[in-house]
């Protein structure tokens, strides 16, 4: 077979973007620093095993991502249907052009990462295959999948990958390069952040053992054990899961420093995608957007970020962030409006933690960790990227927690004057403490505090800002009775609508575990709606006016 002149290519189902809001472009870059040739191969037509070996076989392995969302969360809504755009693509149309008229297929297939494997063995059998990014971090272990309504095994054995790399993942792919390189066998590569399969429970690891892949298929009931285990898993012990006579073991994460943010956010992008003119919607968006650290202390059940990203928060210094807004003068449509400054929630900058062993799945609930400190940091990086030559404005595209701003007056006011188009977006999730309470989140009487703030600084504003609440109906413990009352108390606070969204289950989530199990983590029974009708009704009622 052809051979080719990369070391490393990475294949992924949307066009590439040199970005460091896009984990290929992170990959892409963080490799060529360290000398390897990476080639890409975007957006393939994966019904043909030929277009895979578009660039000959690579030297070292092939990396597959799926992109920053889950395959299946972003090709479907909640309600099971299949989405007819996707803004990562040119267009944003989700399906192939110029291919037969009678059958449609989504250039982003339903579980990218193990259809793409199978092509890449199909076409080259011996290349060490390796898997990462949000899919494979949500998947690494029994995951209940709701499209399928089903429990599917791990990604690792429907892949047929050698190595998952989980969470951030430049480093460890770079460890694997050089590994590679070295001569290493790619199944026997075994470092931190990254799973692989294993014959038999490794005796050497100190493993925290899951229940077991057909345990979890059986009992809803264990697939949620077996979620908060590694909700509150400490950062020294591996993770274990038996399937049939095989196991996965996940090592423990791979420590990032904020001199690593440094580094690889340091890497000169060019913000655009360098085979194409133009940009697809989600470069668009986030172009002039700047990332000021990884990872949210919140925990809250529903969401992915704690897999993806880590618990722990790690913050880039202020003068990287600073040298990147100065390097966007550099490109051509440049007008001196940044359009975010942040990450998972914007004013946990500066809230690095050194305890990297804590089993705490949130450093905010059910009380605030005594060593997390939030806010001064990212006001001062407010204040002196507002003074940088060039800039005009700095919005706030990312979300702010409504309890953290409570606790810092100041800073929510600054947000509000200067950093605010017409709205202020804020995730109060629900209105009922029992749903707060399942999803992680502050209670109402918070919500309502924070209001009674909001409220307060905006008289005092040249320029009024609006309060844009958003909800979810439909999360695990929920009932029907419950919406209106959600209504009742927004209207009674002076908001008369807000933007709901049916609760998505995805992979690897507590809430997920919850919903598939429809159990409470104490075990107790939970209300849980699945007929998509009745939920519909109940996010028209939420999100109608008066």
């Amino acid at each position: 077979m052809a051979s080719s002149t990369y070391d490393v290519i990475i294949v992924q189902p949307y066009p590439f973007a040199d970005h460091p809001s896009f984990p290929e472009g992170i990959l892409k870059r963080a490799l060529a620093a360290d000398g390897f040739r990476v080639g890409v191969i975007e957006a393939p037509y994966w019904q043909d095993p030929g277009a895979f070996k578009a660039l000959g076989r690579p030297a070292l392995f092939f990396a597959v991502v799926s992109g920053p969302l889950d395959s299946v969360v972003l090709n479907y809504t909640a309600g099971r249907r299949r989405r007819r755009e996707d803004l990562y693509q040119f267009g944003g149309g989700a399906f192939f052009a110029n291919r037969p008229p009678d059958i449609k297929y989504k250039i982003r297939p339903d579980r990218t990462v193990t259809v793409f494997c199978g092509r890449l063995r199909e076409a080259y059998r011996d290349v060490p295959l390796v898997i990462g990014g949000v899919e494979a971090s949500l998947r690494c272990f029994a995951h209940y999948d709701f499209q399928e309504d089903k429990v599917r095994r791990s990604l690792l054995l429907d892949s047929r990958a050698d190595i998952l790399v989980s969470g951030s993942g430049e480093k460890q792919v770079v460890a694997i390069a050089r590994l590679l390189r070295q001569g290493a066998q790619a199944r026997e590569i075994d470092i931190p952040g990254t799973a692989r399969i294993w014959a038999q429970l490794p005796a050497e690891k100190d493993c925290l053992e899951l229940p077991a892949c057909e345990e979890v298929q059986a009992d809803p009931a264990r697939l949620l054990q077996g979620q908060l285990l590694i909700d509150q898993a400490s950062g020294g012990r591996a993770l274990a899961q038996r399937h049939a006579k095989r196991w996965v073991v996940l090592n423990p994460a791979q420590p990032y420093s904020g001199a690593d943010l440094d580094f690889v956010y340091g890497l000169g992008y060019s913000r655009r995608h360098p085979q194409h003119a133009g940009y697809t919607p989600a470069l668009r968006m986030n172009l002039f957007s700047v990332t000021a650290h990884r990872g949210c202390a919140g925990g809250c059940a529903f969401c992915s970020i704690t897999q993806s990203e880590g618990r722990r928060v790690v913050s880039r210094s202020p003068e990287s962030v600073l040298r990147e807004i100065r390097a966007l003068a550099g490109h051509g449509e440049w007008r001196g409006v940044v359009s975010d400054i942040g990450g998972p929630s914007a004013e946990m900058y500066g809230a690095d933690c050194p305890a990297a062993n804590c089993v705490r799945p949130s450093c905010l609930l059910p009380r605030q960790c005594g060593q997390f400190r939030a806010g001064g940091p990212y006001l001062d990086l407010l204040r002196r990227s507002r003074s940088q030559p060039g800039v005009k404005k700095v919005l706030l595209g990312s979300g702010v927690r409504h309890d953290l701003m409570l606790g810092d007056p100041a800073l929510l006011e600054e947000i509000m004057r200067e950093h605010c188009g017409r709205f202020l977006r804020v995730a109060p999730e629900h209105t009922e403490d029992e749903v707060l309470d399942l999803m992680g989140k502050p209670r109402f009487a918070v919500f309502e505090e924070f209001v009674r703030l909001f409220r307060r600084l905006n008289r005092g504003l040249r320029r009024p800002v609006e309060l844009a609440p958003y909800l979810i109906v439909g999360h695990p413990g929920e009932t029907a009775a419950m919406v209106p009352q959600m209504k009742d108390k927004l209207r009674a606070l002076g908001l008369d609508t807000c933007d709901a969204q049916i609760f998505t289950p995805s992979p690897g989530t507590r809430a997920t575990a919850m919903y598939h199990a429809a159990l409470s983590p104490p075990g107790k029974p939970l209300a849980v709606e699945k007929d998509i009708r009745a939920l519909q009704d109940r996010k028209r009622l939420l999100s109608g006016a008066g």
